[in-house]
């Protein structure tokens, strides 16, 4: 009874308008949140369209009720005297609000939609506003996130619960993920007409019904709840950020087991999705983590949360040795991060080395804490990306110059990516200037390369390229300067107002960490329907979360 008597102490009337626009939003977010990543049609057949045809519909419904929603919330802050959520309610530099930044995202790409209506018709307008010719990221889907995150960024009072509830969609996923890793006998599953009988049953039909008709050669390509491996890892950066900030700066014990539990299970699942992308984004974030852990104090939480993460790690192997050595089961080890950490012997000496390091952290600071608290900490910070930043011009330098793989670019670099993006670069180097400044137009790159470079593209990567591969040089292509610029612009403003405005909020986090994470793996991976709202959404979340809290102090 005390927790209802605390929810009416703190209610109050003259608020009701804000009450309505936040139970709109948990409702979107829960949707998005919780619903959104389990949507299938027709299995992993059309689920790029399922996905986008499924956000669309319930983000426009979003737009709708939260208009509506603010539009009483104006009414009713004039009859009680009291300020609007649309009142700007601190003064800061304009060049740091996101939603300018979003308005010039949104006309970067309407201008790149008018130069397909006004060029020679290589590109056709209709495809450009709905992606049809690539991954259905067009312009009525830029159109429907812009005002979505106009919208959502201006109050968000969340709480951690809904990302509890969204913790345990994750589970779901990387448990399906692991299930068909593992790849049981399930023949029987598979037999016309066949009804579960149980809960398990119910469950491992559901998981390899959704590969059912996949051909051998893809198999291995498709996994979880997202499709191909390369999105399943866009969503492991993703859930990975939310649930490591949780445990490190959740001072409830509940929010951190949970949150633990989430953790091991996504760095058993990192080595699954076999992508590179993957491991760069959450090496990512586990940097910026270290950063904020160490200004707020709680730097031993850090070094658990990669104990954590090896643990995970080290499951993964186990469970690939004995899928090797005892069931005799082949698995794929196409190369990267993945291959070569699929070691056991690495796996516990990762796991030891983590040991250790927590072990000198937790010593260091229960022997010179007084000391530690007089170390100018931003100083500090400064240092480390500084050795950071020369570290990693040293490893590329090295690993250049002894003709490593990973650190030796051409065409076959990065499964191709190194074609891909060297063709975007002539793309754009040889676009005339309008091009340049707007691009060709959303999703044109399929079309750019069918007309430039089908023969040589085909001859030499054997497939078609219809996405960068690298969310910069795709908006490059697509939308030109501008839209880069913007794109970057959104990124920089809107971490920079929710770091500057945190207050230490686990939530404010948890936006600045996904962001993050899915800015940088952005740089080797896809932008579509199936991830990149979260990306959006998180962000909007975060601004809105800041502003909220901006409100509770006046």
């Amino acid at each position: 009874m005390k927790q209802y008597n605390n929810f009416f102490n703190d209610f109050n009337k003259k608020y009701i308008g804000r009450y309505i626009i936040n139970s709109v939003n948990y409702i979107y977010l829960f949707l998005i949140l919780c619903v959104f990543p389990l949507v299938f049609h027709n299995y992993y057949f059309d689920i790029t369209k399922t996905r986008s045809d499924f956000f669309l519909r319930i983000t426009i419904g979003y737009i709708i009720l939260i208009l509506i929603a603010y539009g009483f919330e104006i009414f009713w802050s004039n009859s009680n005297k009291s300020k609007s959520l649309f009142i700007v309610e601190k003064k800061d530099n304009p060049w740091l609000y996101p939603e300018l930044w979003m308005t010039f995202f949104l006309m970067s790409n309407f201008f790149a939609y008018l130069i397909t209506l006004t060029d020679d018709g290589m590109i056709n307008g209709n495809s450009a506003f709905t992606g049809s010719d690539g991954r259905l990221m067009g312009l009525s889907m830029y159109l429907v996130i812009g005002l979505m995150f106009l919208l959502l960024c201006r109050y968000v009072d969340i709480k951690l619960p809904v990302y509890v509830l969204f913790g345990f969609m994750t589970l779901f996923a990387y448990l399906v993920s692991i299930v068909q890793h593992v790849d049981p006998d399930t023949k029987r599953f598979s037999k016309i007409g066949f009804k579960p009988k149980g809960l398990l049953e119910g469950f491992l039909y559901y998981v390899f019904k959704l590969k059912d008709g996949i051909s051998k050669k893809q198999y291995n390509i498709f996994i979880s709840t997202f499709g191909n491996i390369n999105i399943f890892a866009s969503f492991i950066v993703i859930s990975l950020a939310v649930f490591a900030c949780m445990f490190i700066f959740s001072n409830k014990l509940f929010y951190r087991i949970f949150a633990g539990i989430v953790v091991v299970t996504g760095g058993t699942v990192m080595m699954i999705a076999n992508s590179d992308s993957a491991y760069i984004g959450v090496g990512a974030v586990m940097i910026f983590l270290f950063i904020l852990a160490f200004k707020d104090d709680v730097i031993a939480r850090f070094f658990q949360t990669l104990i954590l993460l090896g643990l995970g790690n080290f499951f993964i192997v186990l469970i690939n040795k004995y899928m090797s050595e005892v069931l005799k089961k082949k698995y794929d080890k196409r190369g990267g991060f993945a291959e070569h950490l699929d070691r056991v012997d690495y796996a516990v000496l990762i796991l030891i080395i983590l040991v250790v390091l927590y072990s000198i952290v937790f010593f260091v600071n229960r022997k010179y804490k007084d000391k530690l608290e007089k170390i100018n900490k931003n100083k500090a910070v400064i240092i480390f990306m500084a050795v950071i930043f020369v570290a990693g011009i040293f490893i590329v330098y090295i690993g250049n110059k002894k003709h490593i793989g990973a650190f030796t670019f051409n065409y076959r670099w990065g499964t191709f990516r190194g074609y891909i993006w060297t063709k975007c670069v002539k793309l754009f180097k040889d676009a005339p200037l309008m091009n340049k400044l707007f691009g060709y137009g959303n999703e044109s790159l399929k079309t750019l390369m069918n007309t430039y470079y089908h023969d040589e593209m085909v001859s030499v990567t054997n497939k078609i390229y219809d996405n960068a591969h690298n969310e910069i040089l795709q908006y490059l292509v697509t939308t030109g300067l501008c839209g880069v610029i913007s794109y970057v612009g959104l990124f920089i403003a809107s971490f920079i107002y929710i770091f500057k405005n945190s207050k230490k909020n686990v939530v404010a986090y948890i936006s600045l960490t996904v962001m993050l994470g899915y800015f940088v793996q952005g740089l080797m991976n896809l932008n579509q329907p199936i991830t990149t709202p979260f990306y959006f959404v998180f962000m909007a979340v975060g601004v809105g979360c800041v502003r909220a809290l901006m409100r509770k102090d006046m």
